[in-house]
């Protein structure tokens, strides 16, 4: 039966209707989207758990051996988030709960580590920090998860690259000034003031962002029982079982350009290893004479981040593999640098030590990315998964073992020693980056 005239025009101003609100509410979305992602690229920024965990852990004179470990249980953390996260976030229907409660766990547990910092129990201060890793790392995970997904099903591809442009350049303006403006507050006090204050500023931060994130607008969506696809009506495949995932990460491993990438990704992996130490080493020199140390610090690598951005996607054009030669470079200058600083009285300042920072900063912003980025050009798509989920378990778990053993080496050598082996072994993952060959989609 056909509709009448005025019924038409009923269905079509209905229509117009709802089209102008959903405008209206990407719009409203985008502008949330975009501030509260500068929020939080400042929250990452400031509180940079690679160099903000460490740097304040030292600082309360807690065992050394702890600060490496941090990292790797914060990255093991992030595993067990995306692995526990994933089947759960599958079938919600929303999106942005899990990003509240992921950033709100954040910020009460840089709040904690703050606390932490002042108190003289070193057993409860290793306990504090060990907890603090774990709730980062899995709200990281979560995270992770929880954004890619809603900004992809939420805003359209042009208003999300030209978002996440806009974040990383303000963010990194926004670290900056909520830095010094930290460090002011902290004027005249000690070391731990300045450091605690600015854990809670990252706090603070962070806790801004979750309560931006209130104000997103978030579609209900049916959740789906996996079976059939209610605008198309076709079948969904089934869930695949833990013994076809298991084969999958079997098949995965056959691939040899895979194989490769994987020995590069080992050598990398003391990469990221690299910073807490650089921490630990900026904290023994300037914890007792500089207060203002970690601000400093934290500003550099911001500044580092900004200035290296835009010149990781021009090489990255070019080739990933001298990203990643490239970064890992910077990072063996850092342990340089940090090793000549040791050694020369007259070098331990501040100021020199926050090239070791900015170096450091700058060389794991391109391999991080370098790395994903050549396993996406690699790997075919509907099997991406697999890859990710192999590369990181093993990366973590080699970050795990590298920063226990050099732990233990801090401190009963002296931080010096793993920072030789990591400038020997980030000398390595820099030759053998441009041996890999540029990837090809598929290849055996």
């Amino acid at each position: 039966m056909s509709q009448s005239p005025s019924a038409q025009d009923t269905t079509a101003d209905a229509l117009d209707t709802a089209n102008v609100r959903d405008e209206k509410i990407e719009q409203r979305n985008y502008v949330i989207f975009v501030i509260q992602g500068i929020v939080i690229q400042a929250s990452k920024s400031i509180g940079n758990a690679h160099l903000l965990l460490p740097y304040l852990y030292v600082s309360t004179g807690s065992p050394i051996f702890l600060a490496g470990m941090l990292m790797p249980i914060l990255a093991g953390a992030r595993l067990i988030g995306q692995y526990l996260g994933a089947p759960v976030l599958s079938v919600s229907s929303t999106r942005k709960w899990f990003l509240i409660g992921g950033w709100g766990a954040t910020a009460i547990a840089l709040a904690s580590a703050a606390l932490a910092g002042r108190l003289t129990d070193h057993a409860v201060v290793m306990l504090i920090f060990i907890l603090v890793a774990l709730t980062m790392g899995i709200a990281k995970g979560i995270n992770a998860l929880a954004f890619n997904d809603l900004m992809a099903r939420l805003l359209n591809r042009a208003r999300r690259n030209s978002g996440l442009f806009l974040m990383s350049a303000a963010g990194g303006a926004v670290t900056i000034a909520v830095t010094w403006l930290m460090h002011r507050i902290s004027a005249g006090g000690n070391t731990v003031d300045h450091n605690v204050n600015l854990a809670l500023g990252a706090a603070m931060v962070t806790g801004v962002a979750t309560l931006l994130m209130f104000a997103f607008v978030e579609p209900r969506e049916p959740v789906s029982d996996g079976t059939a696809d209610g605008q198309s009506g076709q079948t969904k495949p089934a869930k695949p079982t833990l013994s076809m995932r298991i084969n999958k990460f079997r098949e995965v491993l056959q691939y040899s350009w895979f194989r490769s990438y994987l020995i590069m990704r080992c050598f990398t992996a003391t990469v990221i290893v690299a910073m807490p130490f650089y921490a630990v080493h900026g904290a023994t020199h300037h914890v007792e004479k500089s207060p203002g140390g970690l601000s400093a610090f934290v500003i550099a690598t911001s500044v580092a981040v900004i200035i290296f951005g835009p010149i990781w996607s021009r090489i990255g054009k070019v080739s990933q593999r001298y990203t990643l030669a490239l970064g890992s470079i910077l990072v063996v200058c850092a342990g340089v640098w940090a090793l000549v600083i040791g050694e020369v009285a007259s070098l331990q300042s501040v100021l020199a030590h926050s090239v070791v920072f900015a170096l450091a900063a700058a060389g794991i912003q391109g391999v991080n990315a370098s790395r994903m980025l050549f396993l996406i050009d690699a790997a075919p798509e509907e099997e991406l998964a697999y890859f990710v989920t192999v590369s990181t378990t093993l990366a973590a778990v080699l970050q795990l073992v590298l920063s226990s053993i050099f732990g233990y080496l801090a401190q009963l050598q002296g931080v010096h020693w793993p920072i030789i082996i990591l400038v020997v072994l980030n000398s390595i993952a820099a030759v053998y980056s441009l041996s890999l060959r540029e990837p090809a989609k598929s290849t055996h």
